[in-house]
């Protein structure tokens, strides 16, 4: 972080704080603005921004997420990338790129419990859909992003 003055750095949390528990979404948002100015980190600060949007139920924290785990991924913070999209998985369990993007993200960590476990559950999702043509084309992403998350998928899959 830049550097700051302590007390007008603490008091910058408290009234975004304060203003999140108010429900004041603009002088919120008008805080972070300030705020953000402090971080040097580009992926906490959308996280952070995705937070925000979140706490007043707007559609826009998805948005914000998706930004920071990219950034994440593409320092190479790959644990804090997982976790975001263990976010919004939990926000969005219908959208296969999150999911898709977490197995890729376990497989790098070597994760295999979570890495095994989610692929288990959106090849279950993706088995009892309408369209069976979705497993296939998801699987066949997976191939073209990840062949090693795709070979352990096919291994994992065949031994069911």
């Amino acid at each position: 972080m830049k550097h700051v003055p302590l007390e007008k750095y603490s008091i910058a949390w408290f009234k975004l704080s304060e203003c999140v528990a108010r429900g004041e979404k603009e002088r919120a948002l008008g805080v972070y603005k300030l705020l953000s100015h402090s971080i040097d980190d580009a992926a906490f600060a959308a996280q952070l921004e995705g937070d925000l949007f979140l706490a007043f139920e707007d559609d826009a924290a998805v948005e914000k997420y998706c930004i920071a785990a990219k950034r994440y991924k593409k320092k190479q913070r790959f644990v804090e990338a997982a976790a975001v999209y263990e976010h919004l998985v939990a926000l969005q369990s219908d959208v296969e790129d999150h999911v898709l993007n977490l197995i890729l993200l376990y497989q790098i960590l070597n994760f295999s419990e979570k890495f095994e476990y989610h692929l288990k559950k959106i090849t279950e999702k993706l088995s009892n859909d309408e369209n069976p043509t979705r497993l296939n084309a998801f699987l066949v992403k997976l191939q073209e992003v990840g062949p090693e998350a795709y070979n352990l998928a096919k291994k994992f899959i065949s031994g069911k």
